[in-house]
């Protein structure tokens, strides 16, 4: 069995202008978070982080340069809104964002982080409004006062659906399975059971425990009405000062059969979402019975 921590929180926006919304928000997003993170709390800025000597502890490598310089997954995942919805000055975009681990203890930086007027290019300006927790066993959100609850990945299976059939929806999704990016016209049952099982292990492994092998039994349901097609992510790498694409695919499916054979699983990477780049925002999923 597996046993982690997360708080996930979302941060509203305001429009302060008229604009189309732009799809892929993650990459403007990540670039502020780490902009503004490393301005906030780094005390040597001029040396590199990969050999300071508080590389291990200053909330900025924590938070936001957990892989490159810890070699250990992303300790936050993003999950921006898919939309590319006319705005009116006025109305309101959502970031929701997950902490694993400690890291939640943190929340404070990254709010203060995006407390900012953001542009999103081409002069489309946002600006935070408020910002709430996500409470996943109530399924709603609730303002933010004091402190980030937590919640314990080891509580979602214990979680049942009467239901014999739900439609699974694939944002943008990068999956790798054993080295090879998987194509949309390559997904199946064995990828889907293969990336949940990898993507919880990989998480509880890093920043919780886990007991024994994660299985789930694919015998009990099957996959149908598969309709993905490609989702290529385009994003500016200010690290490699670079236009990048992240192949990707999105779509929706269906499962039938023992829901509650794989419903834990998939309600659980629901909040901190599947495969490659979650940090960008890539990998969310959404369940509907």
């Amino acid at each position: 069995m597996i046993n982690f921590e997360f708080s996930r929180i979302r941060l509203e926006y305001t429009a302060l202008t008229e604009f189309k919304q732009p799809y892929f928000l993650g990459s403007a997003i990540r670039g502020v978070l780490g902009k503004k993170l490393k301005k906030l709390v780094c005390i040597k800025p001029r040396e590199d982080c990969k050999v300071c000597e508080f590389n291990k502890s200053c909330p900025y490598t924590v938070i936001f340069e957990t892989q490159n310089i810890l070699n250990m997954p992303s300790k936050y995942v993003l999950q921006p809104e898919y939309s590319s919805k006319d705005l009116k000055e006025g109305d309101k975009i959502f970031i929701d964002i997950t902490l694993l681990g400690f890291v939640s203890n943190f929340w404070e930086f990254i709010i203060q982080s995006l407390n900012t007027v953001i542009n999103l290019g081409k002069e489309r300006f946002i600006k935070l409004s408020n910002v709430y927790y996500y409470h996943p066993f109530d399924d709603n959100y609730y303002p933010l006062k004091s402190d980030v609850p937590r919640f314990n990945a080891y509580n979602f299976f214990e979680l049942k659906t009467g239901k014999s059939e739900m439609l699974v929806k694939f944002f943008p999704t990068s999956l790798k399975i054993q080295g090879k990016l998987i194509n949309f016209n390559e997904f199946n049952k064995d990828i889907l059971i293969k990336s949940i099982l990898s993507r919880i292990s990989n998480v509880a492994n890093n920043y919780g425990s886990r007991e024994g092998k994660l299985f789930i039994d694919k015998s009990k349901f099957e996959i149908t009405d598969v309709n993905l097609k490609p989702s290529p992510m385009k994003r500016w790498s200010n690290r490699k000062n670079k236009k990048m694409t992240i192949p990707a695919f999105e779509g929706t499916f269906q499962i039938k059969g023992e829901l509650n054979e794989i419903y834990p699983y998939l309600t659980l990477v629901e909040n901190i979402n599947i495969g490659k780049s979650v940090s960008l925002g890539l990998g969310v999923v959404k369940t509907y019975l």
